[in-house]
């Protein structure tokens, strides 16, 4: 056998090689993306269902509202700024569902993960967001016959405990955030829903097929 040959073999070689590797490689792709998708059809789900039960609560908190006819302010005034935080954080819900819809899984990785990383961010600020309309379950019970008549109850039990909750909400306010991710106790909140778990698995997913695509090279 010469040497004309060996080369012919040789080359013919690489090329079924390289077919390979492209066949392995569509393969652990579309098993990756396919994965992937099944996590974001998940939390897609739980987004069109967040927006459902959204719009059930501000109806029962509008129909409280209606019924009590601001007859009590700090009640109704209670009621009306949760369900300020309940819109807001529907229409950030709706923007979650606007954007995984947008994903286009037979165009290139990094814009899904892009995507994905914008998803991620944005649960997180929803997420701290939600945590503002916390102490306003602590004075909806409140009345101005109950402050008027200075009632010891109010002033060192109801007043402490609300202004407890305020410091409670700003801090976590501030200490949820993308840069505070690298914290222990930030991480394990966020992973405790099912949203941002899936968003997250959806881009690890992915990143490994880009990692794989490095291998390969």
């Amino acid at each position: 056998m010469n040497e004309l040959e060996l080369k012919s073999i040789w080359s013919a070689y690489d090329k079924k090689l390289e077919r390979s590797l492209k066949l392995n490689l569509k393969i652990f792709e579309d098993m990756q993306t396919g994965k992937a998708k099944s996590k974001l059809d998940a939390l897609l789900s739980i987004k069109v269902g967040g927006v459902a039960i959204g719009v059930l609560w501000m109806a029962f908190l509008g129909f409280l509202v209606y019924v009590v006819n601001f007859k009590n302010l700090w009640f109704s005034g209670s009621v009306v700024m949760i369900m300020i935080f309940t819109l807001v954080a529907m229409i950030n819900y709706i923007q979650h569902i606007i954007l995984i819809n947008k994903i286009d899984y037979t165009k290139n990785i990094t814009g899904t993960q892009t995507k994905l990383a914008e998803l991620q961010v944005s649960t997180i600020h929803t997420t701290a967001f939600a945590w503002l309309q916390l102490p306003f379950y602590t004075t909806f019970f409140w009345n101005n016959n109950w402050i008027m008549e200075g009632d010891k109850g109010f002033w060192f039990i109801a007043v402490p405990i609300t202004v407890i909750f305020i410091i409670i909400t700003i801090w976590l306010y501030k200490s949820i955030t993308p840069e505070n991710l690298h914290k222990t106790w930030v991480r394990k909140l966020m992973m405790v829903g099912m949203e941002y778990k899936y968003a997250l698995s959806a881009s690890e997913l992915l990143q490994e097929i880009t990692e794989f695509k490095k291998d390969e090279v």
